[in-house]
């Protein structure tokens, strides 16, 4: 028998989620959307949602404070599955729920896809030990994943993306030492080097020992979704047994486009920054983009990740000049990002068995893991 002592779950797993974790997460976002699910107008204003998200009109769908229960009630429980997932899959992530007080900034979160899925995942975490940190990254087919339910799976590209990736080239995307250009070339962005936003704040002072494995998720969006929020984050308190010695909430109501100090303050002081979902939306204003991305990687902390998801379809799509490319490209040719995790097309099948008011939708996605150098 190993004479080392396993540490014990701070929650008891079982208890929380009984037969089914994806079944709970379900419960918990039904019982969180209930106003929602009970609206007359339910029907019709999720067939608007859908029309306009067609058109790619972003700001017609979240704009209308009436849209925001009924999205949130027909998009957050099959994200929230894939998040809770895609935080099993890698222990580099389990890492930051586990390793101490962390702070994970959620960009465009504000329908609560991220505050569910996190919170679940939050569930499984472990005090960790402290360990020698192993030289190497965690590249595709390195990372030692935690194979759960099987509902991740991977794949191929389609011919069309092998062939836009053949074509990838930092000096093409104008992104050669991290300067990042529009499509006809001008510099719009000089980040800081690692010297630079990060080191100019200081560091938070130290949690007390009852907060030691505090988790605080930031939850960002450019409008006020605390009509969704407020009754999810209670739920969600109650339903995963996380009190606020485990989880903390706090919201960043802004236009990230916008690059506010506070933002950036926000920045710097995140473990984790999270683009789920919602980079292909960004990138409608392709210049602005570009800069925020800069100005958030020198901002980062070194040693803090990016978690990265998208379609991996056309959705995702960045046109630069006479070429189109995944928006992911983008990121993977910043010389101060390090890979650490990706894959191009991989599936989030939601379980059999499970139940939902809703149909729940399968979701063909790309993911990057970056570590700021």
């Amino acid at each position: 028998m190993d004479d080392k002592k396993k540490a014990a779950p701070i929650i008891d797993i079982q208890k929380v989620f009984g037969r089914s974790p994806d079944q709970h997460i379900l419960n918990v976002v039904r019982e969180s959307c209930q106003d929602a699910f009970s609206l007359p107008s339910f029907a019709d204003t999720l067939q608007t949602i859908k029309s306009h998200f067609f058109a790619r009109n972003y700001d017609a769908v979240f704009q209308n404070p009436a849209h925001l229960p009924v999205y949130s009630a027909r998009y957050a429980p099959s994200r929230a599955l894939c998040y809770y997932h895609t935080f099993l899959e890698h222990p580099v992530l389990m890492k930051i729920l586990e390793g101490g007080p962390s702070t994970i900034l959620c960009i465009g979160s504000g329908a609560g896809s991220e505050l569910v899925g996190i919170s679940a995942a939050m569930v499984h975490a472990n005090p960790a030990p402290k360990t020698k940190k192993k030289a190497g990254s965690d590249k595709k087919g390195t990372d030692t994943s935690v194979k759960r339910a099987g509902n991740i799976s991977k794949e191929k590209p389609p011919a069309e993306e092998d062939a836009i990736q053949s074509t990838s080239d930092g000096a093409i995307l104008g992104l050669e030492g991290q300067s990042l250009t529009s499509s006809n070339d001008n510099t719009i962005a000089e980040p800081e080097s690692t010297e630079g936003v990060a080191s100019k704040i200081a560091k938070s002072k130290k949690m007390p020992k009852s907060d030691k494995h505090q988790v605080t998720i930031v939850i960002q969006d450019y409008v006020d979704w605390s009509t969704v929020l407020t009754p999810m984050e209670t739920v969600v308190r109650a339903r995963m047994k996380l009190g606020p010695e485990r989880l903390h909430c706090e919201t960043e109501i802004g236009n990230v486009l916008d690059l506010s100090e506070g933002l950036l303050d926000r920045v710097a002081k995140a473990d984790l920054i999270t683009f789920l979902f919602v980079l292909n939306e960004l990138f409608q204003d392709k210049k602005r983009t570009m800069l925020l991305v800069a100005k958030m990687v020198a901002a980062m902390p070194q040693g803090a990740h990016m978690l990265v998801v998208d379609s991996a379809g056309s959705f995702s799509n960045l046109r630069v000049g006479e070429r189109t490319y995944m928006v992911y490209m983008l990121l993977d040719h910043l010389k101060d990002l390090e890979i650490v995790y990706q894959d191009d097309a991989i599936w989030y099948r939601c379980p059999p068995g499970v139940t939902y008011p809703l149909k729940l939708e399968n979701m063909r996605h790309f993911i990057r893991i970056y570590r700021k150098l």
